[in-house]
């Protein structure tokens, strides 16, 4: 398995796709996260230039109404994207129509004839490659022009926090992509602190903002960050009176504010290991305004990660089919209003004894009817790492929807090479409780019954109990 394969498989599905008479009717259904977002904009926009009028559709997860829908639908090609892989047991119900799928989730089973998962050549969707990479892939293949698609799928990639290489860089074919995005001149690449809109906008905004990574006690509030600032020593202000941006910074005040950073995390309870990763490569789109959240490519993936989780689907693509107008306007008030939910959720969190659970093996958040379904994965992740919560054990977290109770879980790299696989161990609870589950090894999401959270997450911490074990005798025996 290769490189080759992979691109040979991925030449075989765009010649399929160029077969498609262009009076058909194609619908894509994706994934309403960053990736899935960036993965269906990036189709569309293949399909469209290729001369077809595909319609798009952002969901929260496949399940047998959703499929049953499907299946009532006038389309006779359907393209799931960032989905699929871990449901082809559902879309195989599905009958007299075309499916493709492009997706780097684990798959359920055998590969299909249109489906492209790097999983079925030797390369890690967790961190070689996201699905929208693999949207792009397939576009550059169709037609070289198409490389200024791959600004999306670098959203794509850090938005499913792909960039785990050495300094928070991307790696495996996403650091490939971003190498045409450069040669392109449409990403630049640099070594700095990891805070929204660090480049360019004052430093006091830049620490409020931040949420990816969340800065505990000081994300969401400027007079708390105002106040970390002066403490450094560093004068906020300058001598105009206008708040200080990066440039603004002698070379003196960024090592005080790095460091101070640094041991502020420290003093939360974060590892000398998690806290140094605020330090990373940093992403840069040079074609868009220094004062835009789509500057930085971390804050632009935050950007349609947060259309996603509150609803606004169509924002999120809108973007990433280029609107730079009425849809930035809009994109201002959304980012507002996800800090705010977010921000309710932590401190309703910090009041509410009974929503926090911690076993020996897993730990977990009761979202209950407080936290909505679309908000539990990016709560989970932001307080991974914080007390109470600790990075020796994978998170869990669970919130009730209409019908069922939606789970997302996490883990980190270091569990992961203990032998923790998410995906595979979330699919096994999850069907040990009449639901549905998959994902990456280092992070999964299943659909349960209501009122099975408990016999779920006893279940999952057997499993993960079992999987330590099993990798600590392997490496025993070797």
């Amino acid at each position: 398995m290769s490189e080759n394969t992979l691109l040979n498989k991925i030449s075989s599905v765009a010649e399929n796709i160029k077969k498609i008479p262009k009076e058909e009717k194609i619908l894509i259904i994706s994934h309403y996260d960053a990736d899935g977002i960036s993965s269906g904009s990036i189709i569309f926009q293949l399909l469209f230039k290729l001369g077809f009028s595909p319609h798009i559709r952002i969901l929260t997860q496949l399940d047998h109404e959703i499929i049953n829908e499907i299946k009532s639908l006038n389309y006779d090609y359907v393209i799931f994207s960032d989905m699929g892989s871990g449901q082809k047991s559902l879309i195989s119900s599905i009958e007299g129509k075309n499916i493709f799928i492009i997706d780097h989730h684990q798959p359920e089973y055998s590969e299909l004839e249109n489906e492209i998962n790097p999983h079925y050549f030797g390369f890690d969707g967790a961190k070689d490659i996201s699905s929208s990479g693999l949207a792009y892939l397939l576009a550059k293949e169709i037609d070289e022009k198409n490389t200024y698609l791959s600004q999306i799928a670098i959203i794509g990639a850090l938005g499913d926090l792909q960039d785990r290489g050495e300094k928070n860089s991307l790696i495996g074919l996403n650091e490939k992509i971003s190498q045409d995005a450069e040669k392109a001149n449409l990403l630049k690449k640099k070594l700095g602190l990891k805070l929204h809109g660090f480049e360019s906008r004052p430093i006091i905004q830049c620490l409020a903002n931040t949420i990816e990574p969340y800065l505990p006690g000081l994300t969401g509030n400027e007079g708390a960050c105002l106040k970390f600032i002066k403490n450094l020593g560093i004068d906020p202000k300058r001598p105009d009176g206008n708040w200080k941006t990066l440039s603004d910074l002698s070379n003196e005040e960024v090592k005080l504010l790095v460091s101070g950073l640094i041991r502020y995390l420290i003093s939360l309870g974060f590892s000398s290991k998690e806290a140094e990763k605020i330090i990373g490569t940093v992403y840069i789109f040079p074609n868009e305004s220094s004062d835009s959240p789509l500057y930085d490519a971390r804050e632009f993936s935050s950007s349609i990660n947060a259309c996603g989780r509150m609803n606004k689907y169509g924002l999120g693509v809108a973007i990433c089919l280029g609107d730079r107008s009425n849809a930035l306007n809009e994109l201002k008030q959304v980012l507002q209003d996800y800090k705010q939910k977010l921000s309710y959720y932590i401190n309703w969190l910090s009041s509410s004894n009974n929503s926090i659970k911690i076993l020996s093996h897993v730990q977990a958040i009761f979202g209950g009817d407080i936290v909505d379904e679309k908000m539990i994965a990016p709560l989970i992740s932001m307080l991974y790492g914080s007390k109470p919560f600790s990075l020796e054990k994978p998170i869990i977290g669970f919130s009730k929807s209409k019908n069922f109770v939606k789970v997302s879980a996490r883990a980190t790299i270091e569990l992961v090479n203990k032998g923790i696989n998410l995906g595979a161990l979330i699919r096994e609870a999850a069907k040990k409780c009449n639901g549905i589950g998959g994902g990456h090894n280092i992070a999964a999401g299943a659909q349960i019954p209501i009122g099975k959270e408990e016999e779920f997450l006893e279940y999952l911490n057997k499993l993960i109990k079992e999987s330590q074990v099993i990798k600590t005798e392997v490496r025993t025996t070797n």
